[in-house]
């Protein structure tokens, strides 16, 4: 009777420290292997609990605690976060690039006199915007993720010094490229001197502003990024009323949202309580660049892909008439509308994966004992429900956005609306890849989602700048919708492929 009450304590301990050590067991295999690797040998196992082997034990603790998972999961569960919450947050990661595109697009085609610059400013400024999204793409990635991070960790000393550092090397990134920039454009001609010096200091302030962006929106706190550029918007009106010209009034803006901006991250990284946090030593940067590659190479890859066809088209473009850089202006007006339809409706994007990971949470609890493979069919379900999601927020906004930019611009030729349709229809099947990716990262598989987008951006680039080349200048938009169904596709697969064993990707996650 002793030894039957000693041998079930010990056995109780045993599942206890199993417990305490992996919350939730993929199966009867990982429990024995966290058994043998306590000490426990099969000769010990048949001494102390009277089984014959490991595995056999490992079994019965994997069968008892999945019963407690059964039993206890409902009384367990995270209580629900509301919907427009969800909704809230990611509106607010996007409209970052959306409201300023939008305001750029209603001064440039409804009133072009508040943006009307002087010479080749316009495209050399373009020029700039884009390569800051480029440039500090990865930074923006590696920064937000590092930072929530360490504040998840209640370590918000540690996450401001760890994105201070990505900070300080983006900068200097930026600054040497700009330097790079301004010395290739003199030597092959591309501006004179001072659109040159416009474009790099734009491109400077540019680059500074996103990382900075992404520092504020590292507690989620959206709100911190419309004050900023509240406060640009309201230096350029100030201006422009002045009668200063309208140059010096937006580069003035972007310099008062950049230090709008740059005076809230002391306040994002400040510790929420008052208690003594425990002290924990600085990461060795070389592993935290490591760590971050995947994300950076994806925040870089993800604006070239959106931008590849407008580099192929302008390419296009100076090939036939020696302009530097240029857009047709039926090519530009059309592309542009789709791409404001794509940041709206980002949106939709960033909500799909907020659910998703929500399901995974939800389906995690459930054991599947009887069909362990029960839990990736779930999982296959909700992403197919969450494509279709995407989809049903793109194209809605699409067609909102038509119908708004046909009411203010009603006289424009059939040309730009073909245009924009094609447009649309590549961003939607990006926007159904970026879906995929974030899925893949949430299920900690990033070189997966890094692979098909960087296949597709090499379809982009190739098919846009030969087609616009060969053909017309119109067709870089073909280099887009084949891009974008090659990423679609690629992570699709890889998508599906993981869910087969959901739970391993969650266990490795």
């Amino acid at each position: 009777m002793t030894d039957a009450l000693t041998r079930g304590r010990g056995l109780d301990d045993l599942i206890a420290t199993v417990r305490n050590s992996r919350a939730r067991l993929v199966d009867a295999w990982e429990a024995t292997a966290l058994i043998e690797s306590l000490g426990y040998t099969d000769t010990r196992v048949g001494a102390e609990f009277g089984f014959p082997d490991t595995m056999t034990l490992g079994t019965y603790v994997f069968d008892r605690l999945s019963r407690d998972v059964r039993a206890s999961g409902a009384a367990g569960a995270e209580p629900p976060r509301h919907l427009l919450v969800d909704f809230a947050n990611s509106a607010g990661s996007t409209l970052v690039y959306a409201i300023p595109w939008l305001i750029a697009f209603i001064a440039e085609s409804i009133n072009p006199d508040i943006l009307r610059l002087p010479g080749h400013t316009g495209p050399s400024l373009s020029i700039a915007l884009m390569l800051s999204l480029i440039v500090s793409g990865g930074f923006i990635q590696a920064i937000s993720r590092r930072g929530q991070f360490y504040v998840g960790m209640r370590q918000p000393e540690l996450a401001a010094l760890v994105c201070g550092y990505l900070f300080r090397l983006g900068a200097a990134v930026t600054v040497a490229i700009a330097v790079a920039g301004v010395a290739t454009g003199w030597y092959f001609g591309l501006f004179s001197w001072p659109y040159l010096l416009l474009a790099a200091d734009q491109f400077i302030i540019l680059s500074l502003l996103w990382m900075t962006c992404a520092m504020l929106a590292v507690r989620h706190e959206y709100w911190r990024q419309p004050i900023a550029f509240g406060a640009g918007a309201i230096a350029f009106i100030a201006l422009r009323a002045a009668g200063r010209d309208a140059l010096l009034a937006e580069i003035i803006a972007s310099a008062v949202v950049l230090a709008a901006a740059f005076v809230q991250v002391p306040l994002v990284f400040a510790s929420e309580s008052h208690e003594q946090l425990a002290e924990v030593p600085l990461p060795r940067m070389t592993v935290v660049l490591y760590r971050v590659l995947p994300f950076f190479w994806y925040g870089t890859a993800y604006f070239c892909f959106l931008f590849a066809d407008r580099f192929a088209a302008s390419a296009s473009v100076a090939a036939l008439t020696g302009a530097p850089f240029g857009l047709r202006a039926t090519y530009k007006l059309g592309m542009d509308i789709a791409l404001l339809t794509f940041l709206f409706a980002s949106a939709g994007v960033e909500y799909a994966n907020i659910r998703f990971t929500r399901w995974i949470k939800t389906e995690s609890r459930a054991p599947y004992i009887s069909d362990r493979n029960q839990f990736g069919r779930a999982l296959g379900r909700h992403h197919l429900w969450m494509l279709a999601l995407v989809a049903g927020v793109f194209l809605p906004t699409a067609a909102v956005v038509a119908v708004l930019v046909k009411w203010l611009l009603p006289a424009e030729p059939a040309s730009v609306w073909t245009m924009a349709a094609l447009g649309d229809l590549g961003y939607l099947l990006f926007a159904l890849a970026l879906l995929n990716m974030l899925v893949l990262f949430s299920l900690n598989r990033p070189w997966m989602a890094v692979k098909s987008l960087t296949a597709g951006l090499a379809a982009n680039i190739g098919v846009g700048f030969v087609l616009s080349h060969a053909v017309n200048t119109s067709f870089a938009t073909a280099g887009l919708i084949v891009g974008a169904a090659l990423v679609a596709a690629l992570s699709t697969i890889a998508v599906r492929r993981t869910l087969r064993r959901a739970d391993y990707a969650l266990a490795a996650a």
